[in-house]
């Protein structure tokens, strides 16, 4: 899996350290970022349909 390296301000580190962990939501920093680009890209997925940015195999926008 490719690693990435990003640059991130504190108040969002510690935000995001709080659900990670044994008490926390996420195993590791690592899962909750993937979490993260994954739901954000779901989101824009959903915006691009309802504007009629969504290409089909075809290359056709619907």
């Amino acid at each position: 899996m490719p690693k990435v390296s990003v640059e991130i301000p504190q108040e969002l580190l510690d935000d995001l350290d709080e659900h990670v962990g044994d008490e926390g939501k996420f195993v590791n920093r690592s899962d909750a970022v993937r979490a993260s680009i994954r739901k954000t890209l779901d989101m824009l997925d959903e915006i691009d349909q309802r504007h009629g940015r969504v290409e089909t195999d075809d290359g056709e926008s619907h």
